[in-house]
């Protein structure tokens, strides 16, 4: 892998920990910079579309860094962390890539962060959903809202398992891109697998954004949604000729 590549990567990764971990979004959107700085030294300035959009996601990022200390703004503060997630995704498909294979090594992680995500999410959907339905009897009918769990234990279930299953996906994902980029020649592939994984990693992310809007059956359909998508990579998707090449089922 390329050090613009490796650097772009780094910088998805980081500012995806950055919706929980405020130094990430310096740290992602220096990464984005260097990566850019990187590629046009050994290209020229500008040389690439790779090259802009790593420039403009860093620059978002460093703006919503600007706004952790005003938790009102915390909407656009997401809002500008998903932009350049997005703008460092379409970089790392238009940097150029050696291929070949990549160390053994690389697939542990892979293997072992979704080993993490399945079974974090699995306790963290079911905490979701078991809140979301509660959220609607304490609306709808309080008096059988008495007869579940407290609404404020599942939410801190909810929350403390999803991100650690968000966690471990975004670990388990630019693993897996960077597998990717040595077998398919790009790490975003258009393979089931990947897809349905980048698709679930998507949902977990809007969800994250717009937690605090989310309630009831949409709240519910998203996290059922995103689990999904991540049960049909492990389960479904080798049965529709996945071209992925690790026999683990991640």
């Amino acid at each position: 892998m390329t050090l613009p590549a490796l650097l772009a990567l780094g910088g998805v990764l980081l500012l995806a920990l950055g919706l929980f971990w405020p130094r990430g979004l310096a740290l992602g959107a220096a990464f984005y910079l260097g990566a850019a700085l990187a590629d046009a030294l050994a290209k020229g300035f500008f040389a690439g579309p790779a090259q802009p959009a790593l420039v403009l996601g860093g620059l978002l990022a460093l703006r919503g860094e600007t706004l952790l200390l005003r938790p009102r703004l915390a909407p656009l503060r997401r809002y500008l962390v998903l932009l350049a997630l997005l703008l460092g995704l379409f970089a790392l498909k238009a940097l150029p890539h050696p291929g070949g294979e990549l160390p053994p090594l690389l697939t542990l992680v892979h293997a072992g962060a979704f080993l993490v995500a399945y079974l974090a999410l699995a306790v963290g959907v079911g905490a979701g959903v078991m809140c979301a339905l509660q959220d609607l009897r304490l609306r709808s009918l309080p008096e059988k809202a008495l007869l579940s769990a407290p609404l404020w234990s599942l939410r801190r279930l909810e929350q403390g398992y999803l991100k650690v299953g968000y966690l471990a996906t975004t670990l388990g994902l630019g693993s897996g891109m960077a597998w990717a980029w040595g077998y398919f020649g790009s790490p975003l592939a258009l393979d089931p697998k990947e897809v349905s994984v980048l698709l679930a990693w998507l949902l977990l992310t809007a969800y994250f954004l717009l937690e605090e809007r989310l309630r009831g059956y949409p709240r519910m359909g998203l996290l059922l949604l995103a689990y999904a998508l991540l049960l049909f990579a492990f389960l479904g998707a080798p049965f529709l000729g996945s071209r992925h090449p690790s026999r683990l089922g991640f």
